[in-house]
């Protein structure tokens, strides 16, 4: 059985030979959103823009890995935790290429993420808003405001793992 390898993800997603897909980064923000919402039947294809028959198969399967530990995670009921430093909580850092990626993965399955009664959706805008600020989103002066709030974006970065868990629950937790 083969292990997830990391290093070996980073290589290839920050490397020249990453064609078609997202960098690290947004990889692991993509599977994030892919495990934390509703499901996307074809997250693989999606993440690879249709040419994941082009990717090397060892990168496929640990891209595979890398989602199931995302999921094995929240099912331990343990944070997430990104896989790289957060150096400045800004929209140009890592964590701006994470957002980008959990953002694309949405905005792919943007109708089953808000097909909820409006409390749960109000509880969606406010959780995945972290990451909306975070991608760059363009247009929304709100969004653009926070930006400009050092203080108040690092205090958005520090949210996404919680927020992350939340989301989890509220998409896969059982009907009481």
């Amino acid at each position: 059985m083969a292990t997830l390898d990391l290093d070996l993800l980073a290589d290839y997603l920050d490397g020249e030979h990453n064609e078609h897909g997202l960098d690290f980064a947004a990889t692991h923000g993509f599977l994030c959103a892919c495990v934390v919402g509703p499901e996307l039947k074809d997250w693989l294809s999606q993440l690879f823009e249709n040419n994941e028959a082009k990717v090397r198969k060892d990168i496929i399967e640990q891209i595979r890995l890398w989602r199931e530990d995302i999921q094995q995670t929240l099912i331990n009921e343990e944070t997430i935790e990104f896989p790289f430093e957060i150096e400045e909580a800004t929209e140009e850092s890592s964590l701006g290429d994470w957002s980008v990626g959990f953002v694309d993965a949405l905005f792919l399955n943007d109708e089953a993420w808000f097909q909820v009664d409006d409390a749960d959706e109000e509880a969606i805008i406010m959780l995945t808003l972290p990451m909306m600020v975070f991608s760059g989103i363009e247009g929304e002066t709100e969004m653009d405001n926070i930006r400009r709030n050092g203080d108040l974006m690092d205090e958005l970065a520090e949210e996404i793992p919680e927020n992350l868990t939340k989301l989890y629950l509220l998409y896969h937790s059982p009907d009481e």
